[in-house]
């Protein structure tokens, strides 16, 4: 028996070994967020890692600096709809999602919302992670009525606050997620 193989099989199997992961890279959706972090992260740029889920109101500014301590935080009084201090620094990736900046406002000393620019054309993804960790959105629920002028935004009820995000995001929108403390909507 000859078990040899034909060397044409051989460079078709070698050119898709080779060929495979560079298309996967570059053409899939996973494939070029997965390089953006790897560019991002090589480039120096900061990580940041937020449960959504279990974020609270009882985290005060000091508390932030000590959890991330390698990211540069520039903070100021500045008087919002969200509070009445900010913390703002910029980031590359939040969540295993390239972003651009985290804003994080507080009301008095404690942390009343958060506010995080990522990269637009990863809004499918980030959406698609929220509902793996918080479940489907609650007004995707039929029976609660939508708020006028809420149609295409979808949010998710935690334990102590909400996560906001564009249903989809038109050419000009900032593609923005917000989590904001159940002390600022209104009951």
């Amino acid at each position: 028996m000859n078990f040899k193989i034909p060397s044409f099989y051989k460079r078709i199997l070698a050119f898709f070994v080779v060929i495979g992961p560079i298309f996967w890279l570059v053409f899939t959706d996973d494939g070029q967020r997965r390089t953006d972090i790897v560019l991002l992260t090589l480039w120096g740029e900061d990580e940041i890692a937020l449960n959504l889920k279990a974020l609270d109101n009882q985290v005060s500014e000091e508390d932030l600096k000590q959890v991330f301590p390698d990211i540069t935080w520039t903070c100021e009084d500045e008087l919002s709809n969200f509070g009445n201090r900010l913390c703002a620094s910029r980031i590359g990736i939040f969540n295993d999602i390239p972003a651009h900046y985290v804003t994080i406002f507080f009301l008095d000393r404690w942390i009343n919302g958060v506010k995080i620019g990522y990269r637009g054309q990863y809004h499918e993804i980030l959406k698609q992670q929220l509902w793996q960790q918080l479940g489907a959105p609650a007004n995707s629920n039929p029976q609660i009525p939508t708020i006028q002028g809420m149609e295409s935004v979808l949010h998710w009820v935690t334990d102590s606050g909400n996560v906001i995000l564009k249903d989809s995001l038109q050419e000009d929108d900032e593609a923005a997620l917000l989590w904001l403390s159940l002390s600022i909507i209104p009951n």
